[in-house]
């Protein structure tokens, strides 16, 4: 198996580009990878399956298949789990995720994991996540934006108020490492950006902040190389093209693969990101006449259901840091990051933040599903 093609759902930009928490409907993203062996026959399974649910022509859109969907999607993962077809999910909960953004970068960013632990983290992240917490999460959207010092004190104040009105143990933490990046704040050398995400840019040279596109694909990365037992050399990622997106995946691919060949990524139990060998990563349009460029694109948006229902059952490990290799602050970000969200490459931002990985079967390794 030396191709896997990827293509997403629930994605609206980077976090700091919406416009509400609510995500324009889209509360949940996900990333889906599908590796065949026999490409020629997928692509006729895909066109008996558009003849048997009469789907029409053009591309298979899963927003066109409407109440189509469910059949559809469902009978094409019995023939992809039937072929022993490598099937790699990855979903993310984007307002977990900005939680836990805040309190890595805004409340834990001079501290280590030994100095603030990460399941006092998770804590303090399921109680941002809460709807009291609605106007520091948007504040903190805001932050990233202006990139303003004064911007993060007034946020400071926010959090701090609206903790003070809880009564959760966490939240005395939490007001704790507010207070202290209140007096960071007040350092006549104190920096906006010591308090936000390290930001990716986009082939433009926009800034990209919290895009969990990136945590998912290395994700997926660190877990194929987990599955295959001859590495991988040889293989090739197909990715939906993403005109806005393509360099910051594709630095994020090299930045991985840079940590990994310096033995500075985590040992995870989902993923192994000691990478035996490196795979190349290329973008596609579909086609007409060329199903084989996108054979997955109507997967992820089923994903995305199977999401939500995963959200309401625990989890047992999650993402927070965001790693990276240019710097000292970068690197330590780097290593957390893949040690807590589904991710690990040049920069994350989640350690299991509410990220699951859903594997089925293939001819390399056996189907699971998990909640990592």
């Amino acid at each position: 198996m030396q191709r896997y093609y990827f293509d997403e759902s629930g994605h609206d930009g980077d976090l700091v580009s919406a416009s509400g928490l609510d995500f324009s409907g889209q509360p949940m993203f996900a990333l889906a990878g599908v590796g065949i062996e026999d490409d020629a026959a997928l692509i006729e399974e895909l066109e008996r399956l558009r003849s048997t649910h009469r789907c029409g022509i053009g591309e298979l859109k899963s927003s066109g298949l409407g109440a189509k969907l469910p059949a559809f999607a469902s009978n094409l993962t019995r023939w992809l789990i039937a072929n022993r077809a490598a099937i790699f999910i990855e979903l993310v909960e984007k307002r977990y995720f900005l939680a836990i953004h805040i309190v890595n970068h805004l409340l834990c960013g001079p501290y280590s994991l030994d100095e603030v632990d990460q399941p006092t983290r998770w804590q303090m992240a399921e109680l941002l996540h809460g709807p009291t917490f609605d106007k520091v999460l948007v504040g903190y959207l805001a932050a990233c934006r202006s990139q303003s010092l004064a911007d993060i004190k007034t946020l400071l104040d926010l959090m701090w108020s609206t903790l003070d009105e809880s009564d959760e143990d966490v939240a005395r933490s939490a007001q704790l490492l507010t207070m202290y990046a209140r007096d960071n704040a007040m350092e006549a050398d104190a920096e906006a950006e010591a308090f936000l995400p390290i930001a990716d840019e986009s082939v433009t040279g926009k800034k990209v902040w919290m895009l969990p596109n990136l945590q998912c694909l290395t994700n997926i990365y660190g877990r194929i190389n987990q599955s295959r037992r001859y590495g991988l050399d040889g293989v090739t990622f197909v990715h939906d093209v993403q005109l806005q997106y393509g360099k910051v995946l594709e630095d994020a691919k090299g930045a991985l693969e840079t940590l990994a060949a310096q033995n500075a990524m985590p040992i995870v139990p989902f993923a192994d990101y000691q990478l035996r060998g490196h795979a190349t990563l290329g973008f596609a349009t579909s086609e007409p006449n060329r199903a084989c460029r996108r054979p997955i694109f109507w997967l992820a948006a089923p994903c995305a259901s199977v999401g939500r229902a995963f959200s309401a059952r625990p989890h047992s490990t999650r993402h927070s840091g965001r790693p990276s290799w240019k710097s000292t602050r970068q690197r330590t970000h780097i290593a957390r990051q893949a040690s807590t969200s589904s991710s690990a490459t040049g920069r994350w931002t989640s350690w299991r933040s509410r990220t699951w990985a859903i594997s089925a079967g293939s001819s390399e390794a056996p189907g699971e599903m998990m909640a990592a």
